[in-house]
């Protein structure tokens, strides 16, 4: 089976050894001048979009094996069984359980715990590693407990593919936290316990781990029990090629320093947190760095993400000017795609200026280009700001085509951001349209996605429109709770725009409840914030808010 396989994330076989007299057999594969990952991981300390390379790697890897026809299942997927090459690109290595799935298979465990692919009174040989040089020769099929899937401990005959998508959730565990699965519990049967219960750890809890959201979804996904309902190899590669990831650098990690490259996905790294100071420090550096190096094309890309983090910000002149830098950088070079993408990213800025004619012909262009060169993520995109220009402009119908057209541009893509978004803006459509159930449950669905892949800005603004829903529709202990949720979760990721929205969003529903003296102090919060934001329309409502109270109030005092 293994002659036939060739792939950059599959290890190269060297030769292939039998003895059938002593019922023997020897598979001699490549080893790899890093060693495994966990021994290349051990040599430094690797910044999280590195880490984030070789798991993406690994699952290349998997996503060959099982995509091939037959599909064919590793069996012993672990850290210890992928290794790092010369270039830093983990291959996946030690064939001596992978078999291929056919629908009438069934894997039988033996008494010693090998997985065996036939009959239980099949023999088969003993699996030996023996390190020779540069090279790794290992024996016969078998399967390791700590990384095995319930249903392989079972002994079930729909332990196939399913099974390693539960072991390379445990790859991810080991690439980012440095541990083995289950690392402290050293006897069979405990261990045993603790898998066919599916105890498994809270990704998020842990610190590094926790930053990448989106992996830890992923990944309590590979570990589900319910071998059925585990994600395909596919849809886990669909999740993790928007993470921020790039190939480890040579050398040890603590003599390096960082490439241009690296502290761009350092700050994306931040900038999903919403920590947009620390991800700004990091593009500007990434930013001298590349343009000290002549490095034209990474200084745009750092251009692009400056202009992102002025756009959190609201800094709509910074985020513009560095738009048009990097637009200029693009321009000169003949990067079509790069031009595409930072017109739709001025179209953003545009919209938000309420600058409409400047943004729908950003947004057009950029779609024209996106067109002719067959990227249809970026398509997705500009239909989505055409979506916003014809919604700002009453215009629900053609709203609603533009944006159902992204919804499925994005689902076809796999960009549950994108996804999420325009699920948000029909939910929006449809509530000026006073269809408040269609509405709830477009931002409801959205909400569910932007917790996914730990996305909190997009969880309160989603929060704060779920409350003005409520609010519409008089459900005010509803709407009070979402826009506490959407404050709160402002507050944590230092959103003053956000704080102040859900501020004023409490200040009406206690008006409209008659509690004047909560409404006032609401409106007077939301109202210091706009004032420091210098947000004209917010500032105004909120004073308009805190009048209608102080009327009422004074009603009252008269009639006392």
């Amino acid at each position: 089976m293994k002659s036939g396989l060739s792939h950059r994330n599959i290890v190269q076989l060297i030769g292939f050894l039998e003895d059938l007299d002593r019922d023997k057999a020897w598979i001699v594969l490549s080893w790899e001048p890093n060693g495994n990952v966990l021994e290349f991981l051990e040599s430094g300390e690797w910044e999280i979009p590195e880490r984030l390379s070789l798991i993406k790697d690994t699952f290349l890897g998997l996503n060959y094996l099982h995509t091939l026809q037959p599909p064919i299942r590793h069996g012993d997927l672990k850290s210890l069984n992928i290794l790092v090459d010369s270039s830093y690109c983990a291959v996946i290595t030690d064939f001596g359980s992978a078999r291929a799935i056919k629908s009438a298979m069934t894997r039988p465990v033996d008494g010693e715990g090998g997985v065996s692919a036939g009959d239980k009174s099949t023999t088969h040989p003993q699996v030996t590693i023996v390190a020779d040089g540069d090279q790794l020769t290992l024996t016969g099929p078998s399967w390791t407990l700590r990384w095995a899937a319930p249903e392989v401990i079972l002994d079930e005959e729909q332990s196939d593919l399913p099974s390693d998508i539960w072991s390379a959730g445990w790859v991810c565990w080991e690439i980012m936290t440095d541990k083995i699965p289950f690392s402290d519990i050293y006897e069979q049967y405990p261990l045993m316990y603790r898998v066919l219960q599916a105890k498994v750890p809270s990704t998020c809890e842990d610190a590094q781990l926790g930053q990448i959201v989106s992996l830890c979804s992923m990944m309590m996904d590979c570990w589900k029990f319910d071998p059925k309902g585990r994600p395909s190899i596919a849809q886990c590669l669909n999740e993790l090629k928007w993470m921020p990831s790039i190939p480890p650098l040579g050398g040890t990690s603590g003599s390096k320093v960082p490439s241009a490259k690296l502290l761009l996905q350092m700050g994306d790294v931040k900038y999903s947190q919403d920590l947009h100071e620390t991800a700004g420090s990091l593009f500007q550096q990434a930013l001298d760095l590349a343009t000290g190096e002549g490095d034209y094309e990474t200084a745009a890309k750092a251009l692009e993400y400056l202009a992102s983090v002025y756009s959190a910000q609201s800094k709509w002149t910074e985020a513009v000017d560095c738009y048009t830098q990097a637009l200029d950088i693009l321009t000169c070079t003949g990067n079509d795609r790069g031009r595409a993408h930072i017109l739709d990213g001025l179209g953003d800025v545009y919209q938000s200026q309420f600058k409409y004619a400047e943004a729908e012909q950003s947004y057009t262009e950029a779609h024209g280009i996106y067109n002719r060169i067959g990227h249809e993520e970026g398509q997705a995109s500009t239909l989505h700001g055409l979506g916003d220009i014809y919604r700002i402009q009453t215009k629900y119908a053609e709203a609603k085509k533009w944006y159902n057209q992204a919804h499925d541009l994005y689902a076809l893509t796999g960009d549950p951001l994108g996804r999420a978004n325009a699920l948000n803006r029909l939910a929006e459509v449809y509530r000026y349209q006073f269809k408040y159930s269609k509405s709830i449950h477009f931002y409801t669905q959205a909400e569910y996605i932007f917790t996914r892949i730990g996305d909190d800005l997009g969880r309160a603004n989603t929060f704060d429109s779920l409350g003005d829903v409520y609010q519409l529709q008089s459900k005010y202990t509803k709407a009070k709770q979402s826009y506490t949720q959407a404050y709160e979760i402002s507050v944590r990721i230092n959103n003053d725009q956000g704080q102040a929205n859900a501020l004023a969003g409490l200040g009406r529903v206690h008006q409209l409840q008659l509690k004047y003296t909560r409404a006032q102090q609401s409106y007077t919060q939301a109202h210091d914030i706009y004032v420091r934001l210098g947000d004209e329309h917010g500032r105004a409502n909120a004073l308009y808010g805190m009048g209608e109270v102080e009327r009422h109030l004074s009603k009252y005092t008269e009639a006392e």
